[in-house]
């Protein structure tokens, strides 16, 4: 096949209407989607309320409003900076599936109000929370939220 073969073939392929691709039958291994494994991110946001930057104050944390939920992400530990009630220090966040896309909403969310958000996932950031936060903290499934954790 040539290469302006294979390119008219795809460009046809990508301008068939969706609604003849509706009614072909399903495989049965398209019928079932497979099960994602959640994936665990360690956040934590750095204190910058003691630098000056461009006339304004960084932040001690990430606002707890300002964190970007969606469908599938569960807010599982969280952790509030000394004396502020509303303000994110550290979460444990379990996420079904876009994954990527997660982490950057969680990096612009920070820097959008003048922080820094740490992200890891894997054993050695399950082990540096645990060592961390020894005694458990504000488990989401201990405590009833004030707002949907998950959505």
């Amino acid at each position: 096949m040539t290469r302006l073969e294979l390119v008219k073939q795809l460009a046809e392929f990508a301008t068939r209407p969706l609604a003849e691709q509706m009614h072909q039958p399903a495989d049965s291994a398209q019928s079932a989607p497979a099960r994602v494994r959640p994936t665990e991110l360690f956040v934590w946001f750095e204190d910058t309320s003691a630098r000056t930057r461009n006339g304004s104050r960084g932040i001690a944390g990430l606002p707890e409003s300002l964190l970007p939920y969606a469908k599938g992400m569960r807010v599982v530990e969280r952790r509030y900076v000394e004396g502020h009630l509303h303000l994110l220090s550290a979460a444990r966040i379990r996420c079904d599936e876009n994954f990527g896309e997660r982490v950057a909403a969680l990096y612009t969310a920070a820097l959008s109000v003048g922080t820094v958000a740490w992200i890891g996932t894997g054993a050695q950031y399950a082990q540096a929370w645990a060592e961390m936060y020894p005694y458990g903290g504000q488990s989401q499934d201990a405590a009833e939220p004030d707002f949907p954790s998950e959505i």
